[in-house]
């Protein structure tokens, strides 16, 4: 035989009336937060992508641009030297607009229209080259204007002279035509110019050989000007039976880099823009994370992964799959939350009085099988077996 259970208390009613709920208001006031909420998450989500967006262009134009800047703009070939199987006399005919060798316009074009070197006019050993080495500059930043150009020379002399050169890029708006020989001076100084010397391990420039000039400038038209030292030895046996002295000895090939001193300012004043879409996209993502994430807005990175897995592993929950599904099930538990709420509160309202005597009553009536040693020794007193018996 079980124990008797422990004495019945009976319950005390209720003091006041229950609060009365809508939940056709409260179901209402819920959506409509919901969709507010929802409309400002569109807004932000929205100036966050335009955000990213200007950051994604200005990362790309100044990309280009930085890129584009070490690309260099080239003039003059140093691949073939049609001047180096003839003789002097072949050459002579072909440079002589008389001779009935002569080339024709489309032959020279072919052949020698693009190449810097000294087989263009019968002063063999020097050549002069007009250059255009950019626009003028409206931003003055220093060595960010300067234009690097560098000179590959390829060398073909065959005198057995000295190979010790000069090589200058002099300032010349209207062209090499009508630069003043007052104003080619070789300032060794100068980064615009230099002179190479032979050394007694190499010469200056080997026949067959190439050296490779880097001068810097600002931007402007200039004319490119190379001269040996030693001038041509026209007494060679190479130039017998000939009074035209056309026969190549050098040849050049210029790269340009003047559009790095027109693109690099305008990186530099990119660059402020860069740096302040970046802030502007980083506010905009925090803003839609307060909306979008409230109570965890103010945690770190590493504070969210880990409740993020805490919450996975107590609740079941699958939160790899985005957080869209979270906020959509949030959303549907509170609403069933809600609904269970009312429905249990009405139940509470209506339940009848009736049962809780009756639940009374048969707690009484069990306890009347046993003994009265039986009940004190479950807890009950005098008073209460006395009133049990009563009623039984």
């Amino acid at each position: 035989m079980q124990p008797p259970n422990a004495a019945p208390s009976v319950p005390a009613g209720p003091t006041s009336a229950p609060t009365s709920i809508d939940p056709i208001a409260e179901m209402e006031d819920k959506r409509n937060r919901k969709e507010k909420r929802e409309r400002q998450l569109e807004n932000l989500k929205s100036n966050r992508s335009s955000k990213r967006i200007n950051v994604y262009l200005t990362l790309g134009v100044l990309t280009l641009l930085f890129g584009f800047s070490f690309f260099p703009l080239s003039q003059g070939d140093i691949s073939s030297n049609p001047h180096e199987t003839l003789s002097s006399e072949e050459v002579t005919a072909w440079m002589d607009p008389m001779s009935p060798q002569h080339w024709t316009q489309e032959q020279i074009e072919d052949r020698a229209e693009s190449k810097i070197w000294d087989g263009s006019d019968f002063n063999a050993g020097s050549f002069e080259q007009d250059l255009n080495l950019g626009i003028w500059q409206p931003f003055k930043l220093g060595p960010l204007n300067d234009v690097q150009v560098k000179i590959t020379l390829k060398g073909y002399r065959f005198d057995g002279r000295n190979t010790s050169f000069n090589v200058g890029l002099f300032y010349a708006p209207s062209g090499c035509d009508s630069l003043p020989t007052t104003e080619i001076v070789w300032n060794r100084d100068s980064t615009s110019r230099t002179t190479i010397l032979d050394t007694t391990e190499s010469p200056a420039l080997p026949s067959g050989g190439t050296r490779e000039v880097t001068l810097t400038v600002k931007p402007g038209r200039y004319c490119l000007i190379f001269q040996y030292l030693d001038s041509q030895d026209y007494t060679h046996p190479s130039w017998a039976n000939t009074q035209q002295f056309w026969k190549a000895t050098v040849d050049s090939e210029v790269d340009m880099f003047w559009p790095r001193a027109f693109l690099l300012p305008l990186c530099v004043l990119i660059l402020p823009l860069l740096i302040a879409s970046i802030v502007g996209a980083q506010k905009a993502g925090k803003a839609f994370k307060q909306v979008r994430y409230p109570e965890s807005s103010s945690k770190s990175t590493e504070e969210q992964v880990m409740d993020a897995a805490e919450a996975e592993r107590a609740m079941g929950m699958n939160l790899s799959t985005g957080s869209e599904g979270v906020d959509e099930a949030e959303e549907t538990s509170d609403q069933q939350d809600t609904s269970e709420d009312t429905l249990e509160t009405e139940d509470e309202n209506v339940e009848p009085v009736e049962d809780q005597s009756e639940s009374a009553a048969e707690s009484s009536s069990g306890a009347s099988q046993y003994t009265d040693e039986q009940l004190v020794a479950a807890g009950w007193t005098a008073e209460q077996i006395a009133q049990m018996r009563d009623n039984s």
